[in-house]
């Protein structure tokens, strides 16, 4: 009966073909489940081990592809305390063929150290070259910089705090679009990692804390060619100038956590007299750790804070210098703004305005103006 029901089969004129059909279509299926079973259990020990297994899984598993292979082309996770400080706390990268990748690091913040606080100081202290791993978060997709109060072990002077970044790529090196908000639950979790394996102390990190690369907000932003961030808030109008010649002194500018200092001059467009062709602008503040020692270094011009009556106009250059304190980015702050001209009205007339635009483009509030000195 089996005989002859293999011969009616094989007889049949396309039951034959379609039963190869369905079984290598059965084999494919097979061989494919496979192959996605192996993928993901490959995928789940990279995510397992990367970063020292602290990465979110569901927000990665959500960044990633699925249907690809992960692979982890580097991983060191190095904090605690292991003697000498590294250069590096964590980094790991994760990459899909030539599809694209995933890289994360954190790294302290190793200050330059200045000669001083003065505006000249910090400014040259923010033209040395630092390493590409110091300065890598200013172009990453998020970062985030982490105070650690009781300081990252191992080093010869005190690390108060370290910077977690993050991007998610094209093979051509492009952003993914759309990846920020879920890289930032990403940073946020090895930075909360870092500061419990660091011993750091303090607030836990909140998503709301991250933010783009501050490189990455400088290319969006008109002529971030020409003037320093921490100069963008000033208008020649503030001063009755006129826009800069191509002969005229840039400005220079520099932005940390600690301090901004911008220092610039403004060509005048109605000069009162032959002194009166330029005017210059200095504003400075100082954050955190620099407070104590800003106050040392201008001990002498605190003391002799006044409201600064403005002295009788001549022929001559006039500096006054204007002091505030104030909260910026829940922070205290001191700041001083010093304007140099030839017309001593214009200073006195103009130096508390231009002080509220400058505090007010680093969205300080609670001024407090302490008062003013002519040099």
């Amino acid at each position: 009966m089996a005989a002859a029901a293999w011969e009616r089969f094989v007889g049949h004129r396309w039951l034959p073909k379609a039963a190869v059909v369905v079984l290598a279509a059965v084999l494919v299926a097979a061989f494919l489940l496979v192959r996605s079973e192996r993928r993901d259990a490959h995928n789940a020990g990279v995510l397992e081990t990367a970063c020292g297994g602290v990465l979110p899984r569901e927000t990665v598993l959500g960044l990633l592809p699925g249907d690809e292979t992960w692979e982890l082309r580097s991983d060191l996770d190095l904090t605690g305390p292991s003697g000498r400080g590294p250069r590096t706390l964590v980094r790991c990268s994760l990459d899909w063929g030539e599809y694209g990748g995933l890289e994360l690091a954190a790294v302290p913040v190793l200050d330059v150290p200045l000669r001083g606080v003065r505006p000249g100081d910090i400014l040259s202290a923010g033209t040395a070259k630092e390493p590409d791993r110091a300065t890598a978060y200013r172009t990453a997709t998020t970062q985030v910089t982490v105070g650690c109060p009781a300081g990252l072990p191992g080093y010869p002077r005190p690390v108060t705090r370290f910077r977690v970044y993050a991007s998610l790529h094209h093979d051509d090196g492009s952003e993914v679009a759309g990846a920020a908000k879920e890289l930032g639950t990403v940073v946020t979790a090895v930075a909360d990692h870092v500061r419990d394996r660091g011993g750091c102390g303090g607030p836990a990190v909140k998503p709301s804390d991250v933010r783009p690369g501050p490189g990455r907000v400088a290319e969006d932003s008109e002529d971030s060619d020409e003037v320093p961030r921490a100069c963008r808030w000033f208008r020649p109008g503030m001063l009755d100038g006129k826009a800069r010649g191509r002969d005229d002194r840039e400005p220079r500018g520099f932005t940390g956590d600690d301090a901004d200092v911008c220092s610039l001059t403004v060509p005048r467009a109605k000069p009162a007299n032959r002194l009166d062709h330029y005017a210059g602008v200095t504003s400075v503040s100082w954050r955190g750790p620099l407070l104590p020692e800003a106050r040392t270094a201008y001990g002498a011009e605190l003391a002799a804070l006044s409201p600064a009556p403005e002295p009788k106009s001549g022929e001559k250059s006039y500096v006054l210098a204007v002091w505030a304190e104030s909260s910026c980015s829940g922070g205290r702050a001191l700041s001083r703004l010093r304007v140099e001209t030839a017309a001593s009205a214009l200073a006195a007339g103009r130096a508390d305005r231009i002080l509220d635009a400058y505090l007010a483009s680093s969205d300080c509030r609670a001024v407090k103006v302490l008062g003013k000195v002519w040099k």
